[in-house]
């Protein structure tokens, strides 16, 4: 019997690759389009019972991705092809099928430049829906996204724990050993070493410098099991060209801003944000303990809430994470199995809603 079920599995899995197939309401099909010189692949996904209203493009955060054949954030994406938008993702490169090389430092105006790419082959494929094109973006593509815009403006965007323009490993740090049990005076004085270790760094200092500021993290026993500090630190040549490397590919974009201590990854970001003239929604958990929202939340409220062209709505969910899930302690590495990892009360009803009031979608 074991057998059996797993051949018609492989028979059912193979079938899904075919193009299109129809689940339910949803038809799916492969996708594929060229970023330099590779090839990246992932799906299209569209209603099967009514005209799509707009394409909807997937911006993921930080990390490798496995959309396909791990069937990411498929409770996301049912919710909006069934409102009427056709939803388009595929994996990073050297992820699922995509080829090439995966890169975790992908720098994030390459990132825009992939989108931009994939939506050129939207357009040459006369995709359904391609007369309307908006983004949903989760944590770092807050960044992604308003880049996108500068090159092709999109005609909506759903931003999800959206980062402000600067550094925000330290808020996590901060916040994550708050969460596990450090008081907050402790803590404190552990965000100070790494905001003096992160100086340094931003500043062209020495690797030496830089092992003596973060000295009490590397002794920290919670920050070696969270973090990977680790007090075996040795001053070799090869340590010492691994953190000019890291250095130099840290500081090659952006700059370091004196007064927070913390490095700006885009240039003039509130000019960009304010070059947004479209309905965007922005969401956030209010337990997120890897982007501090409220930030994020003031800088939006200046830029896309000050512009007259366009339209921002912003919805915080109590007791919900980065990734806009129910969670206990909401640290960053906290296993939800036991909540099913369920999303926040009302997320994808908000979502639906504002598709209809700013008339994205029908109802």
């Amino acid at each position: 019997m074991k057998k059996v079920i797993s051949f018609s599995i492989s028979l059912i899995v193979s079938y899904l690759l075919l193009l299109p197939v129809t689940f339910g309401q949803i038809e799916r099909k492969d996708f594929a389009f060229q970023f330099e010189h590779k090839t990246l692949r992932g799906l299209i996904e569209k209603p099967s019972n009514q005209v799509s209203n707009g394409i909807i493009i997937i911006i993921p955060g930080y990390g490798e991705t496995n959309f396909v054949e791990g069937n990411w954030f498929l409770e996301l994406r049912e919710n909006l092809v069934s409102a009427g938008l056709t939803v388009c993702l595929w994996d990073k490169m050297g992820c699922g099928k995509s080829e090439g090389i995966f890169n975790a430092q992908q720098p994030v105006e390459s990132s825009a430049d992939e989108a931009i790419a994939a939506i050129k082959e939207i357009k040459k494929q006369n995709i359904q829906g391609h007369e309307k094109i908006g983004l949903w973006g989760l944590s770092r593509a807050g960044w992604i996204c308003p880049l996108i815009n500068q090159q092709y403006p999109i005609d909506f965007w759903i931003s999800v724990s959206g980062t402000d323009d600067k550094e925000n490993f330290g808020y996590l740090l901060k916040s994550n050993l708050i969460i596990q049990g450090k008081q907050e005076a402790e803590a404190e004085q552990l965000y100070q070493a790494w905001l003096k270790g992160h100086r340094i760094i931003c500043t062209q200092g020495s690797y030496e410098d830089y092992l003596k500021a973060i000295e009490p993290l590397n002794k920290d026993s919670l920050c070696q099991e969270l973090f990977g500090y680790t007090d075996e630190q040795e001053i070799t040549n090869d340590a010492k060209k691994s953190y000019q490397a890291l250095q130099k590919l840290y500081t090659s974009k952006g700059y370091y801003d004196q007064k927070s201590g913390l490095w700006v990854y885009i240039d003039h970001f509130d000019k960009i944000l304010l070059d947004i003239e479209c309905p965007v929604l922005a969401l956030f958990g209010k337990n997120d303990s890897q982007v501090d929202w409220r930030k994020t939340k003031q800088l939006y409220t200046k830029t896309i809430g000050e512009n007259a062209n366009a339209q921002l709505s912003i919805k915080t969910f109590d007791h919900c994470n980065h990734s806009l899930q129910k969670c206990i302690s909401c640290g960053y590495l906290e296993d939800l199995s036991s909540l099913h990892w369920q999303a926040c009360e009302g997320y994808y009803d908000t979502i639906k809603k504002w598709l209809i009031e700013q008339q994205i979608v029908k109802q």
